[in-house]
């Protein structure tokens, strides 16, 4: 479930599809690991950063780091 939330952030950023592979490859935030597998481990506060960097990347700054359409 945290995994299918954090893409529904990434999905606008960057598509379904880059959101996918950004869950299933290798990650240097994460020590090399997949974003899946460091959410199995417990590791979801790591997986949030690296979803922000990929955030900040695009341009979005703001907190919660949600694109603008999405914000509250």
């Amino acid at each position: 479930m945290i995994a299918f939330e954090l893409m529904k952030i990434l999905d606008p950023l960057v598509g379904v599809a880059e959101a996918s592979f950004f869950m299933s490859r290798s990650n240097d935030l994460l020590g090399g690991a997949t974003p899946v597998m460091a959410i199995k481990e417990g590791h979801i506060d790591e997986v949030r950063r690296a979803v922000q960097a990929v955030a900040m990347e695009k341009g979005v700054f703001a907190e919660p780091w949600l694109p603008p359409k999405t914000r509250r």
